[in-house]
């Protein structure tokens, strides 16, 4: 992609695999609450392939009122994370995360070897503000001194990443991982400007900056 100097990524589902966190609170929600896993889990897949949010539309169609809290403990960067930001600082790009995290986000990244592979990180729980609010993205940008035509989104969730980031004008790619990678492209707001189902196939669209 063209013209790109920054690249800034969403964490969970993007950079850290969270499958292990989402099968330990679904089996904690449906066993408090009586209710099948696998009627759960459709429920929420359903919702992904409409745009909304998987959990908490399961939630409101079993009748929960109570959410699980979410445990990070399970999580774990996607085995190629660290290599592949590796390479494209190597290439010359400056790297970023947009994110909605809780407070110890910091804290993980340090734990998952990573943090020090970014020069700005913007978390939604320390600015008050999260995505898909277009002033998470635009702090983003000012910190990094950048302007959104240099600038690309790496993110899991159509809605949350990719029609905000477009939106503002950031080059825009869906990696299709987990719930979000089952979203659907229903509109051109939505569409992102390329489609990958892995970190590593970043390579391939991001040369020497």
């Amino acid at each position: 992609m063209e013209n790109v100097k920054w690249l800034f990524f969403d964490m969970g589902g993007t950079l850290i695999d969270e499958t292990a966190a989402w099968d330990d609170r679904i089996r904690r929600t449906c066993e408090r609450h009586s209710v099948s896993e696998y009627d759960f889990r459709t429920v929420m897949a359903e919702a992904a392939r409409s745009n909304m949010m998987e959990y908490f539309s399961a939630l409101t169609h079993f009748g929960i009122h109570e959410r699980e809290k979410w445990n990070s403990a399970p999580e774990i960067p996607y085995p190629e994370a660290k290599e592949v930001l590796e390479a494209l600082k190597q290439r010359g790009y400056r790297l970023g995360i947009i994110a909605n995290q809780a407070l110890d986000a910091r804290d993980r990244l340090r734990r998952f070897g990573l943090y020090d592979l970014f020069e700005v990180i913007v978390i939604s729980q320390e600015q008050g503000v999260s995505k898909p609010q277009h002033a998470i993205f635009l702090d983003a940008l000012y910190k990094a001194g950048a302007k959104a035509d240099e600038c690309a989104m790496i993110g899991d969730k159509l809605t949350n990443d990719i029609a905000p980031a477009k939106a503002l004008g950031l080059k825009t790619v869906w990696i299709r991982q987990e719930w979000g990678g089952m979203q659907s492209i229903s509109s051109e707001e939505l569409r992102p400007d390329a489609v990958i189902d892995s970190l590593t196939e970043l390579l391939r669209y991001f040369g020497e900056a």
